[in-house]
C-alpha cells in the first residue's frame, strides 16, 4: 500500500536476563543475584507510529509508564530495570513527532502487560481508539490482583474508548492486526505494507528477538508455550506468503546496527522509518 509509513520509537532498554526472554533455565539474573555465569541482556522498549496516506495515524502498543518505579511490584522490578532518558519517555517521542494523544486515530496494543501498556492511560480523555483482542482485555478484566506482568491501572481506565478484536482485522488499508496468542491469552502484531519498505510484520512479544524466531524458542514468561509454539507457525508462514521483514519485539536490531551493549554504542538510529 502506497503512502503507509512506520516510524520507529525508543523508549531506552530493559536490563534482564537473556535466558529468561529465549530459554527456560531454573535460575534468572535479577538486580542483586548477578552470577559470573550469566549475563544480562539489555531489551529494548519500542513503540511504532503507523501513518496511512489518507492521514489516518495508530500506535502499536504504548510502552512504560514514567510512574513505573512507584507501580510496579518489587519481584518485577528485580527482574527488569528500565533505563532510558527524558527524551526517551513516551509523551516526549510523541512531542518529538509533533504529536499528542488527541491527534492518535488507534493505539493497537498487542498485550497488556506493563511494558506495552503502560501509558494506554492518556488517552483516555481523547477519541483515540484502543484496540485490543478480545481474549486479551476478557483475560485481564478477569484477574483479581496485580501479577504475571499485568497492572490493573494499565489497563482499568475510566473513559477509554475501548474496541475489542475478534482475531485477524484490518484497521487502517494495508494496515492488519495479526492473532499471535500464546505470550498471552490475546497477543497480536501487526502487518504493514509499504511502498519502498515492502510488507513489515512487528510481533512485539509474540516474538522477543530473532533468536527466539530462527531457533522457535519460547519463553518462561509465555503464558502457553504450546500456543505460543502454534503462533510462531503461523507467524512464519504468513511472513513467506507476504514476503514480509520481521521486526522482532525486543531485539536492538530494529533500530540500530550492531551487537554491542546499547550504551556502549556510539549512535543509535532513533527514528528509524520504514515507508
Amino acid at each position: 500500500m502506497a503512502g503507509n509509513t512506520i516510524q520507529v520509537l525508543y523508549h531506552g532498554y530493559m536490563e534482564i536476563d537473556r535466558d529468561l526472554l529465549i530459554a527456560n533455565p531454573n535460575t534468572f539474573l535479577t538486580q542483586s543475584n548477578r552470577e559470573s555465569s550469566k549475563v544480562l541482556c539489555q531489551a529494548p522498549s519500542f513503540t511504532y507510529l503507523i501513518r496511512s496516506p489518507d492521514g489516518k495515524t495508530m500506535l502499536y502498543d504504548a510502552t512504560i509508564h514514567k510512574n513505573w518505579e512507584q507501580e510496579w511490584l518489587p519481584e518485577w522490578k528485580e527482574l527488569a530495570n528500565w533505563k532510558h532518558s527524558e527524551e526517551e519517555m513516551f509523551e516526549n517521542t510523541l512531542k518529538q513527532q509533533k504529536l499528542g494523544p488527541e491527534d492518535i486515530d488507534y493505539v493497537l496494543l498487542s498485550h497488556l502487560h506493563v511494558d506495552h501498556a503502560g501509558n494506554a492511560r492518556i488517552f483516555a480523555t481523547t477519541d483515540t481508539e484502543l484496540l485490543v483482542h478480545d481474549d486479551e482485555f476478557t483475560d485481564a478484566a478477569a484477574r483479581e490482583a496485580d501479577g504475571n506482568f499485568f497492572l490493573r491501572v494499565d489497563y482499568d481506565i475510566p473513559g477509554a474508548n475501548y474496541s475489542l478484536l475478534p482475531g485477524d482485522t484490518e484497521i487502517m488499508k494495508g494496515v492488519r492486526a495479526i492473532s499471535l496468542p500464546g505470550h498471552t491469552a490475546g497477543t497480536m502484531g501487526v502487518f504493514v505494507e509499504t511502498e519502498r519498505s515492502g510488507n513489515i510484520i512487528i510481533t512485539s512479544d509474540a516474538c522477543y528477538m530473532k533468536d527466539s524466531y530462527e531457533l522457535e524458542a519460547g519463553s518462561p514468561i509465555s503464558a502457553n508455550l504450546e500456543i505460543w509454539k502454534r503462533s510462531m507457525k503461523k507467524l512464519k508462514m504468513f511472513a513467506r506468503a507476504h514476503n514480509a521483514t520481521v521486526l522482532f519485539g525486543h531485539d536492538h536490531s530494529v533500530c540500530h546496527e550492531g551487537h554491542t551493549p546499547i550504551n556502549d554504542e556510539t549512535q543509535i538510529r532513533r527514528d528509524r522509518l520504514y515507508d
